[in-house]
């Protein structure tokens, strides 16, 4: 069974069509919301398709109008475009956001697979990445009985082997911070988890996300990550 694993989608549909893979179902850990302007058209698309998922931290904000605790210079982005978000989704899709639960276990191929957005300590909100002492990572890993475990939040991806385990973290498909502005995912295929990266227009979304009701210092912030896929500078007054 091949399988498409994905996180982070954040309303760029463009990053998630431009996923050009054959694959028998999905896994999504999440955060298909904030950010973006195509929230609804990334839930669609998601709806359409034979799928695992688990709730993010901003889908859950969304669905509950509870705190996403992102932290640093993105906190202030989220907390801007979420209005946005509840202005275009109905209250099919918003229930839909809010409907899963923080983690899912499954099996492919033989191998035991654990699925959440954060990590095995906290579902929704730690962030594992790839700087993340390798000490901290093994404790991770130890919580879980699973072949595979499988990550975002961070929005940097990592393939890292502890004992029998795998521990993966498959980044972002449309909000990248690691300085490669392209949509990033998984493949897993007979237990070989591969972490793949594709091109899209990032202009078109940007040009979008320019003309969402939103304050432009807010977009000129969420442009540079776009294009730049790292930490936008301070807005200026």
């Amino acid at each position: 069974m091949r399988t498409l694993v994905i996180s982070d989608i954040h309303g760029n549909i463009d990053a998630l069509q431009a996923i050009d893979e054959s694959y028998d179902n999905i896994i999504c850990m999440g955060d298909i919301v904030d950010y973006g302007p195509n929230p609804r058209e990334c839930i669609e698309f998601l709806r359409e398709r034979n799928l695992h998922r688990t709730r993010g931290n901003h889908d859950d904000a969304v669905a509950f109008r509870r705190d996403c605790r992102t932290r640093g210079p993105y906190r202030h982005l989220s907390v801007s475009t979420r209005p946005y978000s509840w202005a275009v989704l109905d209250r099919a899709n918003i229930w839909w956001l809010g409907e899963p639960a923080t983690s899912v276990f499954t099996e492919l191929d033989g191998f035991r697979l654990f699925a959440c957005h954060g990590a095995p300590s906290s579902h929704m909100f730690k962030y594992l990445r790839p700087d993340t002492p390798d000490e901290e990572l093994a404790r991770e890993a130890a919580l879980i009985d699973a072949d595979i475990i499988v990550t975002g939040h961070s929005h940097l991806p990592f393939i890292k082997r502890f004992d029998s385990k795998l521990l993966v973290n498959v980044g972002s498909v449309g909000q990248p911070r690691d300085g490669i502005p392209k949509a990033c995912y998984a493949i897993i295929d007979n237990g070989d988890v591969q972490i793949r990266r594709v091109e899209y227009d990032v202009e078109a979304v940007v040009a979008r996300t320019m003309a969402l009701p939103v304050d432009e210092r807010v977009l000129k912030q969420l442009a540079y990550l776009l294009e730049k896929a790292k930490a936008p500078p301070p807005a200026e007054a």
